[in-house]
C-alpha cells in the first residue's frame, strides 16, 4: 500500500473519530439539559410547595390576630355606650372581622368548623356596619343591642381561645400539614390534634341566632355580581341627581349638591353615585342616597341628626304601612312586609317581593320609618339590587297536603305560603313555607316543593319590639 494511501485511510479513521466525540458531546450536551431542566422543575414544585404552605401558615396567624382584635374590640364596645364614643369601634369591628373572614377563606378547609367560624365572622361584620350606621345616625344602642353584643362577644372569645391554642400548639413544635389538609380534606383535619380541637366550639356558633336587621336570608349575597343592574344603561351624574330627587321628593328637598362615586373597577362593588341633600325643614345637610351608576337604582338612604323629640308614636301597624306606602310610591309593588325591629322611636321592616302568589326572600329590601310622624328615614335594597332578576316561577309538584306530610303531625300549621328561598350554595329552590307552632313555641319550616327535602327551619323569637330567627 502506497504512503499517500495510508495517509487518506489515517485522515478518514480521524474523521470519523472526531464524528463520534461530535456526537457524544451533543448527546452528553442534551442529556445535561433535560436533566438540568429536571432538577429546576423539581426545585421549582418545591418552592412552589413551600410558597403555598407559607401562604396558608401567614393566612392562618392573620386570621388568629384579627379574631383576637375582634374580641378585644367587643370588649371595647360593651365600655363605649355613648354612639359617640362606640361609632369608630364598631366601624373597626366591621373592617377586622372582613379582614378576619377572607384570611380564613384562604386556608383549604373542607370542615363544618371551618364553615361556621366563617359564617359567624360574616354576622359579626354584618352586625358590626348596622351598629355602625345606627351610632353615625347619632343614635345609642338600645338593650337589645347590647343584648347582641354580649352574645356575639361570648362566641367570639371561644373562636379566639380555640385560635390561640391551635397557634400554640405551633409554637411547640406541632406543624400544620397544609398540603395534608388540602389533599384529604375533613378527613386529615379530624386526624389533626392541632386542628381537631376547633370543633369543641362548633356546637356554640351553630346556635348563634340570625340577626333580624338583615333578616334570616342576609349571606347569599355577599360576593356576587348584581343581578338587576347587569346590563343597565350607564347614568351620568346629571341623570342620577334627578333619580335622586324623585325618590326623596322633590318638595321636600331644599338643595342637593354630588359628594363622590365609587370606583366602577373594584370587584363585588356597586358602582353608585352618592348625593348630600338638605331638606327644607332643615338647615344644613341631614340625608345621603346612593344611585347605582347602572340602571339608576337606590341603594342606600340615610337621615341622620337630631330629630325633634315628640310624645306621639304610630302603633306598628301604622309604621308597616308608612313603609309600605313609601314603597308603592317609589314602583316596588307587591312587597310583603315580614321581620322588623323597633329601636330608639325608629321602625325597620324588610320587604320582600311577591310575584305570582311566590314571596321572594332573596330579594330584600329594608325601610326604616320615625315613628313619630311617620317619615321615611332610611332604606336599603342590596339584596334587591342584587338579586332581583326575571324568574320563571312555575307551580310546586307537590301539593300543600305533600309537603305538609314531610313535617312531623305535632307541628301546628297556622299559615302556609309558597316562596323561593336562597341555599348557602347561592342556588334558589322553590319552596313551602310553613308558620306554625311546636311545643309553645313559633318556627318557620321550608320543604322543596319538588323534592320535600326539609331545606330550613328558623325559630322565631318575638319580643315587644322584634322579631328574630335562629
Amino acid at each position: 500500500m502506497s504512503n499517500e494511501k495510508k495517509k487518506d485511510n489515517r485522515l478518514l479513521r480521524l474523521k470519523q473519530r472526531l464524528s463520534e466525540v461530535r456526537m457524544y458531546s451533543i448527546v452528553v450536551v442534551a442529556l445535561l439539559v433535560v436533566g438540568g431542566f429536571g432538577v429546576y422543575q423539581y426545585k421549582q414544585k418545591l418552592n412552589y410547595k413551600q410558597y403555598l404552605e407559607n401562604q396558608f401558615q401567614k393566612s392562618f396567624y392573620d386570621m388568629t390576630s384579627y379574631v383576637n382584635t375582634v374580641d378585644n374590640l367587643l370588649t371595647k364596645a360593651s365600655l363605649a355606650r355613648r354612639s359617640s364614643q362606640s361609632a369608630p369601634v364598631f366601624a373597626r369591628l366591621w373592617k377586622e372581622a372582613s379582614s378576619a373572614q377572607e384570611n380564613m377563606g384562604q386556608i383549604p378547609y373542607q370542615h363544618s368548623t371551618v364553615d361556621q367560624a366563617l359564617k359567624f365572622l360574616s354576622q359579626v361584620s354584618d352586625f358590626s356596619f348596622a351598629m355602625s350606621q345606627k351610632t353615625m345616625d347619632g343614635a345609642d344602642l338600645d338593650k337589645e343591642d347590647w343584648e347582641k353584643v354580649e352574645h356575639i362577644q361570648k362566641y367570639a372569645k371561644s373562636l379566639a381561645n380555640q385560635l390561640n391554642q391551635v397557634q400554640a400548639e405551633v409554637h411547640q413544635g406541632n406543624r400544620i400539614n397544609w398540603k395534608k389538609i388540602q389533599n384529604y380534606g375533613a378527613k386529615a383535619m379530624e386526624n389533626t390534634p392541632v386542628l381537631g380541637s376547633m370543633t369543641q366550639v362548633n356546637q356554640e356558633l351553630q346556635d348563634i341566632p340570625a340577626l333580624i336587621y338583615d333578616g334570616p336570608f342576609s349571606e347569599h349575597i355577599q360576593q356576587m355580581e348584581p343581578k338587576l343592574t347587569k346590563g343597565k344603561p350607564r347614568l351620568s351624574r346629571e341623570q342620577a341627581q334627578e333619580k335622586a330627587a324623585n325618590f326623596i321628593g322633590k318638595d321636600r328637598i331644599a338643595s342637593i349638591e354630588f359628594l363622590e362615586q365609587t370606583d366602577t373597577k373594584t370587584q363585588y362593588t356597586i358602582p353608585v353615585y352618592r348625593f348630600g341633600v338638605q331638606l327644607k325643614d332643615q338647615k344644613e345637610p341631614t340625608l345621603m342616597l346612593d344611585i347605582t351608576q347602572e340602571g339608576g337604582y337606590p341603594l342606600w338612604m340615610l337621615q341622620y341628626g337630631e330629630r325633634p323629640s315628640s310624645e306621639q308614636e304610630l302603633s306598628l301597624e301604622e309604621g308597616r304601612k308608612k313603609a309600605e306606602e313609601f314603597l308603592k310610591k317609589n314602583q316596588y309593588p307587591n312587597m310583603k312586609a315580614s321581620y322588623y325591629e323597633k329601636t330608639d322611636g325608629t321602625l325597620v321592616v324588610n320587604f320582600a317581593p311577591v310575584e305570582k302568589g311566590v314571596v321572594l326572600y332573596p330579594d330584600l329590601i329594608k325601610v326604616k320609618v320615625a315613628m313619630d310622624d311617620g317619615e321615611i328615614i332610611g332604606f336599603e335594597s342590596l339584596g334587591y339590587i342584587m338579586m332581583h332578576h326575571p324568574r320563571e316561577l312555575t307551580s310546586p309538584s307537590l301539593t300543600k297536603e305533600e309537603a305538609r306530610a314531610f313535617i312531623t303531625e305535632d307541628f301546628q300549621v297556622e299559615k302556609a305560603n309558597i316562596t323561593v328561598i336562597p341555599l348557602e350554595s347561592k342556588r334558589e329552590v322553590l319552596c313551602y313555607e310553613f308558620k306554625g307552632k311546636y311545643k309553645e313555641q313559633d318556627f318557620i319550616i321550608y320543604i322543596n316543593g319538588e323534592t320535600g327535602k326539609m331545606e330550613k327551619i328558623l325559630q322565631v323569637v318575638q319580643t315587644p319590639n322584634s322579631v328574630l330567627t335562629k
